[in-house]
Formats: C-alpha cells, structure tokens, sequence
C-alpha cells in the first residue's frame, strides 16, 4: 500500500500529464498501483531509461493526439457507423503506428539495445490495406471522393448535369425579366434557388413564392419552369446523402474487422508513450535515474522536492542504516522538517513508477512494498475527531499493517495533547515499530525524543538548520545533529524584556539536567564539524576542478602540436608532389627535344624514379615492448598511467579516470610508484567528463564559429571518452557543413566521419567516430 494522497503525488502526474502525447494514455497514467514487486519498479525504470537513450539518439518517438480514438474503435466494435472524421482518425492511427515502427527500426540500426519494448514493438500490426481502402474513399481534407462507389459517382454526376441546367434557366430569366427584377441576382431560399421579383410583379410573375424581404419590397420566387428541374435535383441530392452514408457504412465494416488489431496497436503506443514521456519530463528539469535496490535502506544525495522552485529548493542529504532505521528530526517550525519527510516519501513513489527524480545520480533508493504517511493537521468533521484523535487514529491503521518492508513517515509525532503524555506515547510508538524492524522517519519538538535517540544507539538523529542570526530557517537536513528550540535566544533576539529572558534561563535550569546541558554541548561542536565538512568539500570540489582545466589545457596544446606537425607533413607532401611534377615535364621536354639522344629505357628509368618520391614519417626507434597492466610514460601529456588493453598497434592507457589511445612510439615503460595507504575522503560533485553530451547542433551558427565550437566540443566528448558522436549541421547553403568537413580533416581526434545514414539525419548531420 502506498500512500499517494498525503505524499501529494498527484501533483507530479499533473506534470506529467503535459509531457504524454495520447489523450487516451491519460486513464493508464492516473491508475496509480498499490502493490509493486522490485522486479516490476526495476523494469518501469529500465523502460524510462530505455527511451531516454533513444530521445538522446533519434529525437521524441513520433505520437501524438488522436481525439477519442479508443471510444471510435469500440463504437465500431458494436456496429456502429464512423463518422468521415473518425475514419480519418483511424487513418491517422496506422499512419502513426507505421511511424512508430520505423523509428524504433532506426534505432536497431544505430544498434540501440531497444528489447525491453520488443513486446510493444514488434506486435505493431501495419494495416495498410485498411488505410488504402478508407484514403481511396475519403480525402485529407474531409471529403467522400466521387469514386467511393460508381453510384456516388453517377449521383454526382447528375447533380452537376442538373445544377448547370438550372443555372442556365436562371441566368436566361435574369436577362428576360430584368424589368421585374429588383436586382440581377440568384438567391436561395428554403434550400431552393430563386430570383428577386419588385412586390407588385409576385402575382403576375409565375412561380412559387417562398420569402419576403424585410422592407417587404422584394419577393423571392421560385420561376415555374425551373421547379421541376429543381425537384429533379433534390432528389439526386438525397441520393447522393444515401450513397454517402452507405460507403461509411462500408468503411466502418472494414474497420470493425480490424478493431482488435487496432485496439492492440493503440494499447502497445500507449505503454510507449507513458514511458517516453516520463523520460522526456525527467530530461526538460534535469532529472537523473533512481537506483532502486532490494536494501533495508536508503541514502539520498541533494534530493529536491519536485514540487519546489528547482532553482531556490534547498537539496537535503539523509540516509538509514540497516541497523540504524529510524530517523528522529528536530528544529523549529517552518524549517523544512515536513517538506523533507514528503521528499523521502515522494521520491521513493516516483521511482517505483519509473519517474526520473530531482536527486543526485549516486543517490540509493530501498525498496519497500508499502509507504505510510501521517502528516499535516488535517481533522475529521464527519467523525468529530480533533487533531489529536485524528492523527492517533491514522496511527492505529498504519501499525496494524506494519511489516519488517515499511516506511513510515510521522509528522509531529505525538503532538496535539499533553507534552509529557504526547513525547511518552511518541516513544512507545516507535519502540513498536522497532520491535517490527520497519523503517520510520518521524519529526518532532519533544527534547525527551532527543534524548531517547541519543540513549539507543540504532535511532539516527537529524534535524534542519536555523540561522541564530537572520532568525531564519536555512532548510537545511543535517544528518547525525538533534536541533534546538531556540526559543529563548530568538525571543531575546526580537526584544524581549532582559528580566523576563533571565527569569526563563533559571526555570529552564532549574527543569533539566546535565544530560540536556551536555547536549547542548555536543550539538554544538557536531554542528561546527559538520561546517568543517562542508568548507574541506567545497575545497576539493575547486581542486579537481582545477586539475580538469590543466588536463582540458593540456589536450589543448597537444592538439595545437600535433597540427603544426601535420601542416608541416602536408607542406612537405605538397612541395615533393610539385617537384614530381616538373621533373615528369621536364623529362618530357628533354625528350620531345632530342629524341636521338636519349633511349626509352633510360626515359622509363628516369620516370620511375621520380614517382617514388614521397614524403615518409620519421619514427621514433622504440626500444619497448608492452603488455596489459604494464606502468608507463606518455610522453605527449607528461603523465603516468597503466596499460589497460591493447588491440593491433593501438595502446589503451588509463590516466586518472579516463581511459585514452596512443601510439606504441609515444609510450615509454616507467617504474611503478610504491602503493601508499589511501586516504578515505568524502565529498560530493560531479564529473565534467558527464557534460559529454552525444551531439552538437551548429544550425543557425555562423562559419567563422565553427572551429571554436567543434574544439569545445571534440574536447569534453574525448574527455567523456565517447566513441561516437554526431555533428548535426542542417542542409542550408553547405557553407556550415563545408567548414565542419575541413576541420575534421586535420582533426586529430577524429579516427573515421561520414554523412548520416536512414534515421540519422541524412546529409544534415555528419557522424564522426572518435579515436
């Protein structure tokens, strides 16, 4: 069981909503399960990941809203006639399911690892025939076409013979009877045509009156000689209407036969869509993947509220242990103690549904198959409950279903009655759910909680920051610190009267003891260490940050070497080629001269010689030989590293966390430094190399930028040592895509290009394969 309503998950469906192309998705999206096995929560999350890849490689899956088409395909289901516009919605659904199957074909090809929807998309049914056979009836845009049936066409025809008759009649009394006319004009009324005849001629001018006008001035009268002709084409209009109503009769029949592939088709686009748009929200607010374990505890790293200003949210850090399940949070109200409890809460809900979460990616998510929650001040007016009774009795039910795979989330435990009864029954309660071994994150402002956390050595203390300064909550979790009232302090801090401040002091003294006094005392020196923390944290972060732009520097200045290298081979290639040149013209200028004086042969000799000019690459002698795990030198980037692979003359070496490619001459065999005790440190960041992205877009930027672009680029996705990436230039003039192929020309990263294939672009983008 898991308590959706008062972990507000709603609200991160209504987000979600939006990203879901399919209206009919929508029933399948709000149907939220109350039972989940780990194996289903991990395939939820292997489906959103799974189509978060493919996004990342071929852009959003093509869907989108077709109105009521599963109502449609029911409703013929039992007979019914489809309206034009639903037959074209149905020609809508092939022609999407078609789409649908060639992107995930597209995806095989660029050997994306798709199985995980196998089921949904090799079952797409393509109705072709069905399509074909609604198209050749009915246009695009909303139509029954003339050769629907040969008696719509004869219909129609006649309509059209008739129409032309009539008008012919008309225009022919227009001219005759100008006189009586108040105007040249034909009109219709009551579906029938008629001319405008000056009221005192309605009597003398035969016909059939069928309106006045307002000024009663003019009447509209239908000329004798055209009624029958008029009758005559009323009724081949109802024929037409007939005909029209028996080809969708027929068209509705063919889809009726086809419903159930249809439904299923729907089905299976619908699975899709849910996943690919719960990719797509994770991937719009930067979302990363939960890792969800079958552990009895968690660990969550900067985990925002999603519901939060991503911007401004404070991230909070808190974890359980498997012995340590219980989280006890103090601090004062409005310090964030019930947002963070909805987070955890939360969090966990989004992850079992295969959500993306605001967390970071290093982040443990425990599986548990039931989440309860009592929080806020929510009383039951039907029942006359107060706070107190309505919060005791949402307690009952949740410690009657408790099991060792629970969490529960109390808010304000114990609250709502007599502190010392209130703190008692607190205790009690969680002592229980121990006994259940369950987990439990509960908050409160009972300092005898604080103590009995403090005495039992499996509760975990934790409590949100206040800033005794500003008088301001910082929102911040801090694990393994109880928090402190402060009443006093922000009470003498807003003005309070000196003597009363003393007089709270002595009684505060005179009811607690040295255990309260030392504390105090302990949480005061935590809190200074857990700065300490942070400061030392921050400072590493700014080290490797450091250490990123020298090795980013470095790259940099081998790249600018290695081009001075290659211009300078291409000069030398360039000026022997010239030389081949005019010694060839030469030759033959010597010959065409004084073809007596030099034979053929000695000509043949000359000639060969000359086209075995070439330029050849100086090698350095190496003296080495290596194998995988040796420790050697790169002489390019003066650095140390291992020998992780080796394939043909192709070295693997691993410099730091990066692994990189070099030739067998730039390597040279060094002495492996003694192994030194490592030191354990802790800190959080994040990896620049993860700013590799899988392609670069250049649309719309101007060619003198492209080379600064491309370096930037070619330099983090080397750093994130990706194997290949796409360059993705549009068609337009040429001129961008020009400018990218003369840059990877002498590109020193780039091991082999081309243009993209069928899915991948065409000739707008340019796939290049990294070194």
């Amino acid at each position: 069981m898991y308590d959706y309503k008062v972990l507000e998950y709603q609200k991160v469906i209504d987000i979600l909503l939006e990203y879901n192309k399919l209206s009919d998705s929508r029933e399948y999206i709000l149907d939220f399960k109350n039972e989940m096995g780990l194996e289903e929560v991990k395939r939820n999350l292997d489906e959103t990941r799974v189509a978060y890849n493919s996004i990342v490689k071929m852009g959003a899956i093509p869907l989108h809203p077709i109105h009521e088409i599963k109502n449609t395909l029911k409703r013929s289901k039992l007979n019914g006639v489809l309206s034009i516009e639903e037959l074209l919605n149905v020609v809508e659904l092939i022609t999407m399911t078609k789409s649908v199957k060639q992107y995930f074909q597209g995806l095989v090809t660029l050997k994306e690892d798709i199985s995980i929807f196998d089921e949904y998309v090799s079952n797409l049914e393509i109705l072709d025939n069905l399509k074909t056979s609604i198209t050749l009836a009915i246009s695009e845009d909303g139509k029954v076409l003339d050769n629907a049936s040969r008696e719509l066409f004869m219909a129609r025809r006649s309509i059209q013979s008739l129409e032309n008759r009539l008008k012919s009649k008309l225009n022919e009394l227009l001219m005759s009877k100008a006189s009586m006319l108040t105007e040249a004009l034909i009109v219709q009324r009551d579906g029938r045509m008629c001319l405008p005849v000056k009221v005192e001629y309605k009597n003398t001018f035969k016909g059939i009156v069928h309106d006045l006008s307002s000024s009663q001035t003019t009447a509209y009268i239908e000329p004798e000689s055209t009624v029958e002709t008029q009758n005559q084409l009323d009724s081949y209009i109802a024929e037409e209407k007939k005909q029209v109503l028996i080809v969708l009769k027929n068209l509705s029949l063919l889809v009726m036969g086809q419903a159930d592939s249809l439904l299923s088709n729907l089905e299976k686009l619908i699975h899709l869509d849910i996943a690919f748009a719960k990719a797509k929200m994770g991937i719009d607010n930067n979302y990363e993947f939960a890792n969800v374990k079958d552990a009895k505890a968690f660990n969550l790293k900067r985990a925002k509220h999603p519901l939060l200003n991503k911007e401004t949210a404070v991230p909070i850090d808190c974890y359980t242990e498997e012995k340590s399940k219980i989280i006890i949070i103090t601090g004062p109200n409005t310090g964030g103690k019930t947002v963070a409890l909805k987070t955890i809460g939360l969090l966990h809900l989004m992850a079992y549904n295969g959500l993306m979460v605001p967390a970071h990616e290093s982040s443990v998510f425990a599986y548990y198959d039931s989440i309860y929650a009592d929080i806020g001040d929510e009383q039951s007016i039907e029942q006359s409950l107060s706070t107190f009774s309505s919060h005791m009795t949402r307690i009952v039910s949740i410690l009657k279903n408790l099991t060792e795979n629970t969490l529960v989330l109390f808010d304000e435990l114990g609250s709502g009655t007599d502190p010392k009864e209130g703190s008692s029954l607190a205790i009690a309660i969680i002592e229980y759910i121990k006994k259940m071994r369950a987990t439990c994150i509960c908050t409160t402002h009972y300092s005898e909680l604080k103590t009995y956390a403090y005495k039992d050595g499996n509760i975990l203390n934790a409590s949100v920051e206040f800033n005794t300064e500003t008088l301001k909550p910082t929102y911040r979790l801090l694990m393994g610190i109880p928090g402190k009232s402060n009443a006093i302090l922000i009470a003498s801090r807003l003005g309070l009267l000196d003597e009363v401040i003393e007089e709270a002091k002595c009684q505060m003294k005179s009811s607690t003891n040295e255990t309260l006094e030392l504390m105090g005392n302990l949480e005061d020196r935590m809190h200074g260490l857990k700065n300490e923390e942070d400061k030392l944290n921050s400072e590493i972060l700014e080290y490797k940050s450091k250490i990123d732009k020298l090795n980013l520097e470095k790259i940099e200045l081998q790249k600018k070497t290695d081009k001075i290298i290659q211009d300078a081979k291409n000069e030398a290639k360039k000026i022997i080629e010239e030389a081949k040149e005019e010694s060839l013209n030469l030759i033959q200028e010597i010959k065409n001269m004084s073809n007596q004086d030099f034979k053929d042969h000695e000509l043949t000799a000359l000639k060969t010689k000359v086209n075995k000019l070439e330029v050849k690459e100086v090698e350095e002698e190496v003296l080495d030989d290596f194998s995988i795990g040796d420790y050697v030198f790169v002489k390019s980037y003066e650095k140390y590293g291992t020998i992780s692979d080796i394939k043909k003359n192709k070295y693997y070496v691993n410099l730091g966390q990066f692994s990189m490619e070099f030739k067998k001459n730039e390597l040279r065999r060094a002495a492996k430094p003694e192994a030194k005790p490592k030191k354990v440190e802790r800190f959080s960041g994040y990896n620049p190399a993860s700013r590799a992205t899988l392609s670069l877009d250049l649309r719309g930027k101007r060619v003198e930028d492209v080379n600064y672009l491309l370096d930037q680029y070619l330099d983090q996705a080397m750093l994130g040592n990706l194997e290949m990436v796409s360059i993705i230039h549009g068609f337009g003039t040429g001129a961008v895509r020009k400018a990218v192929w003369e840059y990877l020309k002498n590109c020193p990263y780039a091991k082999k290009y081309r243009y993209g294939g069928e899915g991948e672009g065409l000739n707008g983008v340019t796939i290049v394969y990294l070194k």
